[in-house]
Formats: C-alpha cells, sequence, structure tokens
C-alpha cells in the first residue's frame, strides 16, 4: 500500500513509500515517530488551510491546499423539472396534495371543456349547413331564373325594354320623377 504525505517545513517534496514485504514490518517506536509526524502535518495543514481560507494573501511554498470560493454559477446537469421537484420536499404533504387535486382537477375540466366545445361547434355547424344551405341554393336559382328572363327581354324587345320608363339617352340624366 502506498501512501502519499506532503511535510509542509520539513521536506520540499512527496514523500513516498512502496509496499513490499520487507518495509512492512516496522518497529513501534517508528510507527510512534511516523504517527507525530502525521499529526504535526496533519495541524500545520489544518493551520494553513484555514489561514488560507481566511486571508487571500499568495499561496506559500509551504501551502497544502487551498480553499476556493464555492462557485454557485456551476453548470448543473438537472432540468427545471428535476429542480422542481426537488423542492417539494420543502412543503407539507397535505399542501402537495392540495396543488396535485386542484392541477388535475384543473386539467380534467379543460379536456372536458374542450371536448364539449368541439361538439357544440360541430352540431352548429352542422345544422346550419343542413336548415340554410337549400334556402341559400333556392334563392341563388330564382336570381339566375330572374337574370336569364331580364337577358332574353332585352334581346328580344332592346336594350331599354329590361328597364321600365322611357328609355335613357346616353350621357343624361333621367329626367326628375314626376308627382
Amino acid at each position: 500500500m502506498a501512501t502519499l504525505i506532503e511535510l509542509t517545513d520539513r521536506d520540499s517534496g512527496v514523500a513516498s513509500s512502496e509496499a513490499t514485504p520487507e518495509s512492512q514490518v516496522v518497529s513501534p517506536t517508528a510507527q510512534e515517530e511516523a504517527a507525530k509526524v502525521v499529526g504535526e502535518a496533519v495541524e500545520a495543514a489544518a493551520a494553513k488551510v484555514s489561514s488560507a481560507a481566511t486571508t487571500d494573501e499568495a499561496d506559500g511554498p509551504g501551502v497544502i491546499a487551498r480553499v476556493l470560493p464555492d462557485d454557485d454559477d456551476e453548470d448543473v446537469d438537472e432540468s427545471l423539472g428535476e429542480r422542481l421537484w426537488g423542492l417539494t420536499e420543502m412543503f407539507p404533504d397535505r399542501l402537495r396534495t392540495t396543488s396535485v387535486n386542484a392541477v388535475s382537477s384543473s386539467v380534467s375540466f379543460m379536456k372536458s371543456t374542450y371536448e364539449l366545445t368541439r361538439q357544440v361547434v360541430w352540431i352548429a355547424v352542422s345544422t346550419s349547413v343542413i336548415l340554410f344551405a337549400p334556402v341559400m341554393f333556392e334563392l341563388e336559382r330564382l336570381n339566375v331564373e330572374e337574370m336569364m328572363k331580364q337577358d332574353r327581354n332585352r334581346l328580344v324587345l332592346g336594350p331599354g325594354s329590361a328597364m321600365s320608363g322611357p328609355p335613357v339617352a346616353p350621357g343624361l340624366m333621367p329626367p326628375p320623377p314626376t308627382r
């Protein structure tokens, strides 16, 4: 087992030991001395980390780690739905169930209103086509017959015969009506 320990003021590099069968056997005094050195290194590192966290001085040669400020603007792989779902935990169960019931009731109301509106529009349009189309067709047929009758009279009797009253000369105004 390899261990990496950075010694802050005693050594400039990283001390490592390879796991070999010969190095596994360590005397109790060496273990106590190693524990003392590691404890001092941890205390020194904790002191430097806390001082680095409170001051913004340049990194010195013996600093083990520096606490960086938290960046709240990091890109998190959460969708808006996941974030909203996470917010539901801060509301009581009764409020959550009430809001879920209100939303589901609103959705079902909107669906039923949509279906009813579709049916009403279908009935209104189909009824108007069935009732008013024959009347419109009959009126159009009568208008066409009247126009054909006028055209026939114009051809047989002349251009001014289709109108009532005396023929009007082109460019002149008709005479005023008499009483």
